[in-house]
Order: C-alpha cells, then sequence, then structure tokens
C-alpha cells in the first residue's frame, strides 16, 4: 500500500492497518506566500506554485482532509482625475462697517462706510478608478475577488479674494454712499467615485481533486488572471490531516514530522 492515503480512502486504511482511534492524529499547518508585490494585468497573467514537499510527512501514511486558500491584492492604478464645472454662489452674507453717527446727514457725495458682499466659488474635480478584478484558478476551482466600492467628497479651502467693485448707495443703510466689496472664498470639491484598496480572495476550501494532487505530490499549482491590473501581494495555504502511526508510537513521534504541524489544541 503507498505510504500517502488519500481522503476517499481514509476509513479504508484505518481498516487495513486495523489502528486504534488513539493511533490516529489530527494535525493542521500553515504555508504563506509573503511579499511576492507582482502585477497582473490583463495581458500578463500569473502561474505560481506552493511548494510543500519539504513540509509534508514521510514514511508516514496521512490523509489531508481540508485545504483552505487566502490571497491578497492591491489595487495598482491611479485615479484618473477630471475638471468638472466651476460654480460661484452668492451666499447672502452682507457686513457693514464704518457707519456715521446717529443724526448727522452726509451729503450726497459723503461715504459712510464699507459694505462686504461674499461670495463661494466652487470648483469641482472629479476622480475616478475603474473596477479590478482577480479571477484565481486551482485545478477546477475558480475563485473571484474585486475592489471595493469607494465615495466620497472633500473640500479643501484654496484661499479668499477681496475686490472693490464701487461706491454706491446701500438700500441696506438707507441709501447712503458706501464702498462695496466682493469677497470670494474659493472651495475646491473633490468627488471620488470608483474602487481601489487591498481586496482578498479568503477562506476558500479546495475540492478533492486538488486535496489529492497536493498529498499526491507535495505541489499546488495556481494561476491568477485579471480584469484590469493590480499587485499580487500575497498567499496563505492552511491544511489539516490525519496522521496514522503505529499503534505504540509515543505522542512525541508525530511532533517529528519535518513540517511542525501541530494539533488543532496545540497552542505551540
Amino acid at each position: 500500500m503507498k505510504a500517502v492515503s488519500y481522503l476517499f480512502v481514509g476509513l479504508l486504511t484505518l481498516q487495513v492497518y486495523g489502528l486504534a482511534p488513539a493511533s490516529a492524529k489530527t494535525l493542521s499547518g500553515e504555508y504563506r506566500l509573503d511579499n511576492k508585490n507582482i502585477l497582473i494585468s490583463e495581458t500578463q497573467k500569473y502561474r505560481g506554485q506552493f511548494d510543500l514537499r519539504s513540509k509534508l510527512p514521510l514514511g508516514d501514511d496521512f490523509v489531508l482532509t481540508k485545504i483552505i486558500i487566502s490571497f491578497k491584492f492591491q489595487d495598482d492604478k491611479e485615479w484618473i482625475q477630471t475638471t468638472g464645472r466651476s460654480i460661484v454662489n452668492d451666499t447672502g452674507k452682507i457686513t457693514r462697517h464704518g457707519r456715521i453717527s446717529a443724526g448727522a446727514e452726509p451729503s450726497a457725495t459723503h461715504i459712510v462706510g464699507q459694505t462686504d458682499h461674499y461670495f463661494e466659488s466652487l470648483k469641482i474635480v472629479n476622480m475616478t478608478n475603474e473596477m479590478e478584478v482577480a479571477e484565481l484558478t486551482i485545478g477546477r476551482n475558480k475563485f473571484f475577488g474585486a475592489t471595493i466600492p469607494r465615495r466620497d467628497v472633500t473640500e479643501q479651502s484654496m484661499g479668499r479674494r477681496k475686490v472693490m467693485v464701487g461706491i454706491y448707495e446701500d438700500p441696506g443703510d438707507e441709501n447712503r454712499n458706501r464702498r462695496h466689496f466682493r469677497i470670494t472664498d474659493t472651495v475646491l470639491k473633490t468627488q471620488r467615485i470608483g474602487y481601489d484598496g487591498l481586496f482578498e480572495i479568503r477562506g476558500k476550501i479546495l475540492d478533492l481533486a486538488s486535496t489529492q494532487d497536493l498529498a499526491h505530490t507535495g505541489l499546488l499549482d495556481f494561476e491568477i488572471s485579471a480584469q484590469g491590473d493590480f499587485i499580487f501581494v500575497s498567499a496563505n495555504l492552511k491544511l489539516m490531516m490525519i496522521l496514522f502511526l503505529p499503534k505504540l508510537s509515543s505522542v512525541s513521534s508525530f511532533r517529528m514530522i519535518r513540517s511542525g504541524f501541530r494539533q488543532p489544541d496545540d497552542p505551540s
């Protein structure tokens, strides 16, 4: 019988070897592909591999019971900026300064003070970024992930401009002559509508065929393709197995697996 026993013959293996329940140990392990930083685009797919040949047990019968994968990506596309319309609004705010003393009668040409009229100049900038989609293929398994929707509006003051527009009667001050100023506050309004940021294909369980392939070869191939473009950041593979030991094997025997797999309740 082969040293590696697959999931669908797990129960049969127990019967053939006549193992007591104490000789079967459930272990879990994790393998990471970190700091990949690989650009994926519509014209540039990526083919990679988990290599667990040095991690899986040797000389022992085991059954892989579950493989869970997670992949992380980062949107690489910059936001596209377009200039929208500019709008000038009369805020309706008016302030008056320097009125003459009560009861005084100014001449027709006398200037009694200053009147300020406030306006707001709104400059609009639109920012857009299309959705990026990652397609992950592992054997017959296909999984998808996409960038996260983002919609926000920010406003930034760009300063104030003060211009004298003339000297004329002010209806709000009994038609007295005043210097009139136009005060304009400029505001930059940025409207961001699109998709960006980190995104994931997370916690996906592989099918039996892929589980068997990994148990048999110690290798798990994958392919990432894209709609748009993004950065492949990292990947994580978690697996669970049942390790079959001879009846008289000590607990320390199954701890000597090269991969460092551990029991689920083992805090180490």
